[in-house]
């Protein structure tokens, strides 16, 4: 906790726009199970003009511990209301709490321990998912083992992502006096969502983060219909494409930060994102198809919002591609098909060139962790991941990107191998090839004896075999015995009358035709 024993070590600030009944109830849990086991919270409603009685619902509630704040002019998001908010926080560190979020007591507690302790500068915690009616959607964001990993520098964007875990304000807990709330301004003016995220990643680059395998909420993640359809409205207000907010925007934000020095050109190809069903994706992968979907809406729709501009698109295209050399096969369609829409290319070359996207996407597509492939070695596949080097066997079971979708890569000989060093891993794989090696004359000796065990085993198969085969001849004569008997006793004499019968009717029969 701070030297100044009145300071809380955390205040939780819940900004908020017409979810009165929604914060209402989320004040009432956090005073019934937080406020009363601990001295260290206090609570801050900071109201962005609610016309749905808010005020009315969290005033009763409001007490020396719980405030309440109401703006006096709207802020036309929810990162603006967040941004205004900080100079409002009086806690040593700040939790932005979505106010249709549910927050997980025990964890808040362990987090202040770990806030006393100064043991991080940022947490990012690997919350539960759930939709919005509540139903359990995941028990975490990112596969994870151990409980906690520090990060810093490249290492938080490629670990924690960039649109969803650490996008999510109720994941994140920050230090107060670590932050500069002009950057986080700078940054709502690159693009407006997302620019949070790009103020953490400045704010902590050099800064000490910890991921937290516990979570801090369930947090509410929309269908995504639901969700396009919420970010398609705000994108006509904002007079840009449907898909900017995903596509351009943050191409724009990750240029943002490898400008601020926040992060490297090539990590962009590198970050890792997950989605609310608990799949992993390439997050570059994902913005060029965003910028395809983009080009293709204008071709259909003429609208001059979902347009880019051909200099737009070529400035995005040379930064993507200064961060990943392969990001240039994607975009040589997109911006064939950005000609059409902008009326320099005929229309009829429509369907072979989405064809061609599609093919070529497939292709990248196929592996998000090829830019961490740094070749093979004693027939192990080498990875640089965020957290060290690591070696996989590609036979390992359940195939190399179960392995890698960890956050935390374990080794697990023989088939993972994990080091901070290039070299000390080399010498790993090396001393194990060596006692691979070593053990193969006792391992040829041990083939051969078990060689001539099956063989001792099959003669004795074969033995058993022609026994039951004589015993089954036998049991088959002894069953047809009688059978056999009145064969000889009573047909074999009647087929022989039968036959001198047939013979004495010829002899008449040649007797009558001479008469």
């Amino acid at each position: 906790m701070s030297d100044n024993a009145k300071q809380p070590a955390l205040t939780i600030c819940i900004p908020t726009y017409n979810r009165g009944k929604r914060v209402h109830s989320l004040v009432l849990f956090l005073k019934s199970n937080l406020l009363t086991r601990t001295d260290d919270v206090n609570v801050l409603v900071v109201d962005n003009c609610s016309n749905d009685g808010t005020e009315a619902l969290i005033t009763p509630l409001v007490d020396e511990r719980v405030q309440f704040f109401k703006r006096t002019e709207f802020l036309d998001n929810a990162e603006k209301n967040m941004y205004a908010s900080v100079e409002l926080c009086t806690g040593e560190y700040i939790w932005f709490h979505g106010d249709d979020e549910l927050p997980m007591v025990e964890t808040v507690l362990e987090l202040i321990k770990s806030i006393r302790a100064d043991e991080a500068d940022m947490f990012v915690f690997n919350s539960s998912v759930i939709n919005d009616e509540g139903g359990l959607l995941a028990t975490r964001m990112a596969p994870m083992r151990s409980l906690y990993v520090d990060v810093c520098g490249d290492a938080l964007i490629q670990t924690a992502g960039f649109v969803f875990m650490l996008a999510g304000i109720s994941n994140v807990v920050f230090k107060r006096s670590a932050v500069d709330v002009d950057v986080a301004w700078e940054s709502q003016a690159v693009a407006p969502i997302y620019s949070h995220v790009c103020w953490f990643l400045i704010s902590f680059a050099q800064k000490r983060s910890r991921i937290v395998n516990l979570p801090l909420v369930y947090y509410r993640n929309s269908a995504i219909p639901k969700q396009i359809k919420h970010f398609q409205k705000y994108a006509e207000r904002l007079g840009v494409g449907d898909h900017y907010f995903w596509g351009l925007g943050v191409a724009q934000q990750l240029e943002y930060l490898v400008s601020k020095g926040a992060i490297q050109p090539g990590s962009v190809a590198k970050v890792i994102e997950g989605r609310r069903d608990g799949t992993r994706f390439r997050l570059l992968n994902e913005v060029i198809m965003r910028f395809y979907l983009q080009v293709v809406l204008s071709i259909e729709t003429g609208e001059a919002r979902q347009r880019i501009d051909p200099a737009v698109l070529k400035h995005s295209r040379d930064f993507l591609v200064s961060c990943d050399p392969f990001a240039y096969d994607l975009f040589e369609p997109i911006e064939k098909l950005n000609e059409i829409a902008m009326g320099q290319r005929s229309r009829s070359e429509l369907r072979s060139i989405r064809k061609e996207f599609d093919l070529i996407f497939r292709q990248h597509d196929a592996d998000p962790y090829r830019n961490h492939w740094c070749g093979t070695c004693f027939g192990f596949d080498l990875y640089n991941m965020p957290m060290g080097w690591v070696a996989i066997d590609p036979d390992v079971p359940g195939g190399i990107e179960s392995v890698l979708q960890y956050i935390d890569i374990r080794q697990s000989p023989p088939y993972v191998w994990v080091s901070d060093s290039l070299e000390d891993l080399r010498l790993l794989l090396q001393k194990y090839a060596e006692d691979q090696a070593a053990q193969v004359p006792d391992s040829e000796a041990h083939t051969r004896t078990e060689i001539v065990k099956i063989g001792k085993e099959l003669v004795e198969i074969s033995r058993f075999v022609s026994s039951e085969y004589a015993r089954t001849v036998q049991i088959s004569l002894q069953t047809t015995m009688p059978i056999r008997l009145f064969t000889r006793a009573v047909l074999f004499p009647l087929r022989r009358v039968a036959l001198v019968a047939r013979r004495a009717l010829g002899s008449v029969r040649r007797r009558l035709v001479r008469a």
